[in-house]
Formats: structure tokens, sequence, C-alpha cells
């Protein structure tokens, strides 16, 4: 066997340190490149995996607040339609008693229109009344002047 290594040229010596150097090579390439590189590896994928674990609890969060948001807006949109109910009732009762303020007023007003015309009326009398008595005691004294000279 010896002689076909010396056949083939193969040195055992030069073999031998090159497994030696192959093995050290490997272990220091395993440990200065091989493990850190892993490592940045396993540290990136949880990072990713966190960053799919936000994303989902975010996407979870999101539609949560959408139905929060529709509750405010259905809560809101009841609320301003009982307000607006209860102003259109204020309204509503408002206008009835301003309604019934301006016909006790208009009432007045007549019932004061009518004492007035009375008023009017009865001095009206009163003065046409004077008037024909003046004008009676005209006449009087028109005729009696006219008989007088006659």
């Amino acid at each position: 066997m010896e002689s076909l290594i010396h056949a083939f040229g193969i040195d055992i010596k030069l073999i031998t340190i090159q497994i030696i150097n192959f093995v050290v090579l490997a272990g220091a390439l395993s440990y200065l490149l091989y493990k850190p590189i892993l490592k940045i590896l396993r540290e990136r994928e949880e990072k990713i995996s966190q960053g799919i674990q936000d994303a989902e609890a975010a996407k979870n969060a999101k539609n949560a607040a959408d139905v929060e948001r529709k509750e405010i807006v259905a809560t809101a949109h009841n609320e301003a339609e009982a307000v607006t109910k209860r102003a259109e009732e204020h309204a509503e009762a408002r206008a009835a008693e301003m309604m019934v303020e301006a016909e006790k007023e208009a009432a007045q007003k007549l019932r004061s229109a009518e004492e007035k015309a009375e008023a009017m009326r009865v001095q009206a009398r009163k003065e046409s009344e004077a008037e024909i008595a003046k004008l009676a005691v005209l006449a009087t004294e028109k005729m009696l002047k006219q008989e007088s000279k006659a």
C-alpha cells in the first residue's frame, strides 16, 4: 500500500496537516462566522415574528375601534334624535303658549277698541245733542226774531 501511496505521490504528513488545517479553519469559521450569522438570522426571524404579531394586534385594535366608533356614532345619532324631538315638543308647547297669549292680547285689544268705540259713540251723541240743542236755540231765536219783525 505504501508503494501505491508513493506511486500517486501522496504524502501522509501533508494530508494530515491539511486535515488539521481544514478542521481548524472549519472550527474558526464556524465560531467566527457561522454562529454570528445564525444568531443574526434568528434575531431577524424574531423581529419579523414580533412584527407580524404587532400587525395582528393593530388589526384587532382597529377592528375594536371601528366597532366602538360605530357604537358611539349610533349613540350620538340616537341622542341627537332625542334632542331634536324634545326641541320640537318644546317649540310646539311654546307656540301653543304664544297662540294663547296672542288670543288673550287680541281679545283684550278688541275689548279696549269696543270700549273706545262706545266712549266715542257716547261722546259723539252728547256732542250731537249739544249741537242739536244749540241749533234748536238758534232756530228758536231766529223764529222769534222773525216773529218780532213781523
